[in-house]
């Protein structure tokens, strides 16, 4: 077995920031857009969704919830509690 020396060796590839990826900050924008648009629709405030979505077991600070709105980098799990929270049903499109 031919072993290779840590000189010979590759260096591995440099991690590259997740939003530096011009793809990821266009969803991250659409996804902000959706849950604030959302609010708009229905007049809800930050304050207002972070206690609906305490009703439905998310404990977070209006704080944390208004930073991770701003972001807009936050999980799909957290833009379905927010859909919930403001009665929004989504569902997997019928084939």
């Amino acid at each position: 077995m031919n072993t290779i020396d840590q000189a010979q060796r590759p260096a591995p590839p440099k991690p590259v920031a997740r939003k530096a990826s011009p793809v990821n900050a266009e969803y991250e924008d659409k996804a902000k857009d959706m849950v604030r648009e959302a609010m708009k629709a229905q007049g809800v405030t930050v304050d207002q969704l972070t206690e609906r979505l305490k009703a439905i077991g998310v404990d977070m600070s209006s704080g944390g919830v208004a930073n991770k709105i701003s972001r807009g980098g936050f999980s799909s799990a957290f833009l379905l509690q927010c859909m919930a929270a403001l009665d929004i049903e989504l569902r997997p499109i019928d084939k």
